[in-house]
């Protein structure tokens, strides 16, 4: 039983592994995506106001203008973040949760035969607590009823 119990263990510690690998896969792709969005705001904020202030400043006023500009890069930044919240963990972690479930599962019944065979160890030690009690306070075989008797048996014996 205990080489089935260390090889669940494995399992699950292996299928938890992979579980935070891909975990760290998305978060690292999320990172770099919301990293373009910021590089991408920056970079719009300094050349699209640069452009776009110059080319409708010519048709609209400055406060117009401005107003068009604030629109767009909040759109192109809003687009990066929809794109990093999008990615996901892929198929594999499915599979993955699936063999972790198991492995909890094969482990969480181990673990409960292990807790009844404690429990049933306990309920022996017990038993043999009182069968070793009683026998030791004389209550075994009605040895404490009798006792009186062998002990003036036994004087007799003596005096003879």
């Amino acid at each position: 039983m205990s080489e089935d119990f260390n090889a669940k263990m494995k399992l699950l510690i292996k299928s938890e592994k992979a579980l935070l690998s891909l975990e760290m896969r998305k978060r690292s792709r999320q990172t770099v995506w919301i990293a373009l969005a910021m590089v991408a705001v920056l970079v719009s904020l300094i050349m699209l106001n640069v452009s776009t202030y110059l080319y409708l400043s010519e048709s609209f006023s400055n406060l117009q203008t401005a107003m068009i500009m604030t629109a767009s890069n909040i759109v192109i930044a809003i687009l990066c973040f929809v794109i990093a919240s999008k990615q996901d963990r892929g198929v594999e972690a499915e599979s993955i949760e699936d063999i972790r479930d198991f492995a909890w599962e094969q482990v969480s019944t181990d673990i409960d035969e292990v807790k009844q065979n404690v429990s049933e160890f306990k309920e022996s030690v017990v038993k043999v607590k009182r069968s070793v009690d009683s026998f030791t306070t004389g209550d075994a075989f009605g040895i404490k009823k009798v006792l009186p008797i062998i002990t003036t048996l036994i004087d007799l014996n003596k005096k003879r």
